[in-house]
């Protein structure tokens, strides 16, 4: 019989903002065995995101345990959380959140540098993931050599490369096309078929049905847990996906939304991104992608992986991020 993965508790999530609380979750009770596809999936607002951010201990629950593998991880102080995260938790995001300047290869080698193996056993392992998403022939490949679904594949190649006991999927369908969104989905049936235990947060029914539990959230609190017959992706759709044309030559691709701007553009015309990251810029991203912690580019206070404002001084974590960490990030 399979075993619980994840266990929530009684977890409560609240957050204080001004002088009113927010109450993300309520005491949600909740149990996902391995070798599950499960999709959480609600409106905005629910508590979807919060759900996922204490599930990949981004985050910690006002009340109520964590388990992860038979761990409790509720009360872990945040070195231990990284150490979780690294070598338990493969994280997906919907905007992949690529380095832009190295290689596919390279790009999924980044958790297992921090895992303390060499860099011979990283690169073959890099190459396996990646063999296992379709681009085995794409790994010297940058993300502005990719198409959409392409960059979302390293993705997932980086976030199973550690061989994770969970992975956490959120809205891996939302920055793409409804063609590469199926196959992503499609590639992420593949890998619960061998036996990986995937969570998909989503507000799309459609991308739920591709799961074959159904978990249905409304502020803050499950409201419907239901098994259903999934939809499935045949697998010649899934291989064609990986043979698709790239983005037009010359194009420089955001890292933080994917969007193709002109080879002269410093700034992303979609979300304003700098396409100029510094090397100090492309080490945060890759430490948040690790797990690890991130300093304040203010007073150099260590935040979590994913904070919006500095825990000493209240700054906001990711102006280092918008500045590239230019003249603009004064301390």
């Amino acid at each position: 019989m399979a075993y619980p993965v994840l266990q929530f508790m009684g977890v409560s999530k609240v957050y204080t903002m001004g002088g009113s609380q927010v109450h993300a979750l309520k005491g949600v009770d909740l149990e996902i065995r391995e070798g599950e596809m499960v999709s959480v999936m609600g409106p905005s607002g629910c508590g979807k995101s919060t759900m996922l951010q204490i599930a990949g201990c981004l985050d910690k629950p006002t009340a109520g345990l964590i388990m992860l593998s038979g761990t409790d991880v509720s009360a872990l102080e945040d070195k231990q959380l990284a150490q979780i995260r690294n070598k338990h938790i493969g994280i997906i995001f919907q905007t992949f959140n690529l380095l832009p300047h190295e290689s596919a290869l390279n790009n999924v080698i980044v958790p297992l540098q921090y895992s303390g193996i060499s860099k011979k056993q990283g690169e073959s392992a890099a190459q396996r993931a990646l063999q296992s998403v379709g681009l085995g022939d794409r790994v010297h490949h940058k993300p502005n050599e990719l198409s959409g679904g392409q960059r979302q594949r390293v993705a997932i190649a980086r976030a199973i490369v550690n061989q994770p006991s969970i992975v956490l999927a959120d809205e891996p369908t939302g920055a793409l096309d409804q063609q590469s969104g199926r196959e992503v989905m499609g590639i992420l049936q593949r890998l619960n078929s061998q036996g990986r235990t995937i969570v998909v947060v989503t507000h799309d029914k459609d991308v739920a049905g591709y799961a074959g539990r159904i978990i249905e959230l409304s502020d803050g609190s499950i409201v419907g847990d239901r098994k259903v017959k999934s939809k499935k992706v045949p697998k010649k759709e899934i291989e064609a996906g990986a043979r698709a044309r790239p983005v037009a030559a010359g194009q420089k691709i955001c890292a933080r939304c994917s969007f193709g701007n002109r080879p002269q553009a410093r700034y992303c015309a979609n979300c304003g991104f700098t396409l100029d990251m510094s090397p100090k810029a492309s080490d945060t991203m890759i430490r948040r992608m690790a797990g690890m912690m991130v300093n304040c580019p203010y007073c150099a206070t260590p935040n979590r992986p994913f904070a919006k404002y500095c825990i000493s001084c209240g700054g906001a974590v990711d102006d280092a991020l918008k500045a590239g960490y230019g003249e603009g990030v004064k301390a």
